[in-house]
């Protein structure tokens, strides 16, 4: 069960450079997902909660807002999120006394614990769902993709101003495109994109909130590439120094 899962049982960010290297260098399919609240409210619904008590969360009113990049009810979105997490190579779940994540305790690790429970969930590997954060600044993460070569496509609302970051010292990354993304309406099109144009890349970097979990889902398993789901990474890399 997750709920046995210990903090210091989560990969390593070493380990998960390395595994990633692996697929880069054998070419092989492979996907990173994370989850943190919202993920869990698109997943407690029918399932934990009543549709009722996922509706009447703040954070589920802001994306019916058009804040969030999906809308709720949404039970296709979560039956894809339950598929992508059942089918990723590394899921990264919050550490059980997370203090990253700006949200209530009762909807961070102790609500993915249920939820996985309820869907029989239980990942291949885990790390620290705020990993995203911690590559930012983690120079091998940067150094391995340089060195392999790798071409790297970003998808997110941001993505063009992280292509400059980028492609720039220390970097030096080759990113032979970006592609928008803000709503969940977008998924189609952008994963039609993506395979149409996969002879041009080798890994996708994914920062679209929850969306970011179904795109690296299904870049691995209709594409055959590499997807990452790097969430607020793209975002903020611009102000990064390594």
């Amino acid at each position: 069960m997750i709920s046995n899962i210990l903090d210091e049982d989560l990969l390593s960010k070493d380990e998960i450079v390395e595994r990633l290297k692996t697929a880069l260098i054998n070419k092989t399919p492979y996907c990173l997902v994370r989850i943190g609240d919202g993920e869990n409210f698109v997943l407690s619904q029918d399932s934990v909660y009543t549709m009722e008590q996922t509706l009447g969360q703040l954070w589920v009113k802001e994306a019916n807002k058009g804040r969030k990049g999906v809308r709720f009810p949404n039970i296709p979105v979560r039956d894809q999120l339950v598929e992508a997490i059942r089918e990723a190579d590394i899921v990264g779940i919050l550490a059980k006394n997370d203090k990253v994540i700006r949200a209530h305790p009762n909807h961070k690790r102790v609500l993915t614990n249920r939820i996985f429970n309820h869907f029989e969930l239980m990942p291949q590997a885990v790390c620290n769902a705020i990993v995203n954060r911690e590559l930012i600044y983690h120079k091998p993460f940067w150094e391995m993709l340089h060195e392999q070569n790798s071409r790297v496509v970003l998808v997110s609302r941001w993505a063009g101003g992280t292509k400059q970051r980028l492609i720039r010292p220390p970097y030096h990354l080759q990113v032979p495109f970006t592609l928008p993304f803000e709503r969940n309406e977008m998924m189609a099109d952008t994963l039609d994109i993506l395979e149409q144009r996969k002879d041009e890349y080798d890994i996708v970097l994914c920062s679209c909130g929850i969306n970011a979990v179904i795109l690296a889902h299904q870049i691995k398993k209709r594409i055959g590439k590499i997807g990452v789901d790097f969430g607020i990474g793209s975002q903020i890399i611009s102000s990064v120094k390594i």
